[in-house]
């Protein structure tokens, strides 16, 4: 007796370890993708220097907006990081917005009457908008605090000349033939590192703006820089949709796989390996808009290509739910059911059922009346 008992609980303890082996490999590929967005999630934490350095690199090219918005994405991690407060200071004259600007950089000299940079910021609006008494005011300031500046005494003489003070602007040109060469100190403020994470910001700015060129050209440019991995397959991924928007549909794929190739995103859409899947997924956006008639185009498209009984099926069913939206329900069931002939597995969920049956419901409803 206590042997079989014995040969029971080892069975049992074999089907148990088998039911675990089992769903340990069929979870296998699920765990590993949310462990990997988990990682993600954990060491993927705000670099307020990474908000800067993009703002600096919108600056360079004259964007002023999104480089504000870049500064206030460093702020709202830091409020008193100094730097981002004065190169925001500049981004906000640059946008029109002369007194928030002024207002920003005079609260910061009076938290720290030594910061050099925000007197030079300050003075260089004063110098911008011709306001030279001012503007020589602030100059004066950041010469005591940075002396010996060749770039700094040669503007300083150029706004005493330029303010009528030409005795000044002659003792300070004889000074500046005894100083060395130095830098300009707005680069100090306004210096980046071009990385494909600025480009992909770039392109991503521009394609919300519409203008579809330069975004292209900023993706192309991200993808060079492949040590960020992530950011060179994201870029892939934003060139694939608008190739695919643009029905150029053999590079669409191309970029895809380029995509996948470099890391694997988990994105839901752009999941197409052929022509047939991109008109689909094509005639998805239009139906999603409710833009019905493009979606119908683009399925009937997709029938035409289609190379397995599982896009087909797709196909069908795609097109069924056009006409059923569009209350020809009579359509709307026959794809439903061409649909289950070819696929029977594709139409097994619960949802796609009761859609169905709804359909052929009305379809019955409507040839009574």
């Amino acid at each position: 007796m206590y042997r079989k008992n014995l040969k029971l609980s080892f069975v049992i303890f074999l089907i148990i370890l088998l039911a675990l082996f089992t769903t340990t490999v069929f979870a296998s590929t699920e765990t590993e993708k949310l462990l990997q967005q988990i990682i993600e999630s954990k060491t993927a934490k705000p670099d307020i220097f990474a908000f800067i350095n993009m703002g600096n690199f919108y600056c360079s090219l004259d964007l002023y907006e999104p480089a504000e918005k870049e500064y206030q994405k460093a702020l709202d991690l830091d409020e008193m990081n100094i730097l981002a407060r004065i190169n925001q200071s500049y981004a906000l004259y640059k946008m029109g917005e002369k007194e928030s600007a002024l207002t920003n950089l005079s609260q910061i000299i009076i938290e720290d009457s030594n910061n050099a940079f925000a007197y030079f910021v300050k003075g260089l609006i004063y110098k911008d908008t011709l306001e030279y008494d001012l503007a020589i005011i602030e100059y004066e300031k950041v010469a005591e605090l940075i002396p010996q500046n060749d770039k700094l005494t040669s503007e300083l003489a150029q706004l005493y000349q330029d303010n009528d003070q030409f005795i000044k602007a002659t003792e300070t040109y004889i000074k500046l033939g005894k100083l060395k060469a130095s830098p300009y100190i707005l680069d100090n403020f306004l210096a980046y590192q071009e990385s494909a994470a600025c480009c992909l910001n770039l392109g991503d700015y521009y394609s919300s703006v519409g203008n579809i060129d330069q975004a292209v050209s900023a993706y192309n440019k991200a993808t060079q820089f492949t040590e960020d991995k992530k950011s060179v397959a994201i870029a892939h991924y934003r060139l694939g949709l608008i190739n695919l928007k643009g029905k150029e549909y053999e590079q669409a794929i191309m970029e895809k796989v380029l995509s996948q190739k470099f890391y694997p995103l988990y994105i839901e859409d752009f999941t197409f390996d052929n022509f047939a899947q991109a008109f689909i997924e094509i005639g998805n956006m239009h139906y999603d808009a409710g833009e019905l008639k493009k979606a119908h185009q683009n399925y009937e498209l997709a029938l035409q290509l289609a190379d397995s009984n599982y896009i087909l099926s797709e196909a069908h069913y795609k097109l069924g739910l056009s006409y059923y939206r569009s209350q020809d329900y009579e359509n709307a069931v026959r794809e439903g059911e061409i649909a289950l002939g070819l696929n029977p597995e594709f139409l097994s969920d619960q949802q796609r059922l009761i859609d169905l049956l709804i359909a052929n419901a009305w379809s019955n409803f409507t040839k009574k009346e």
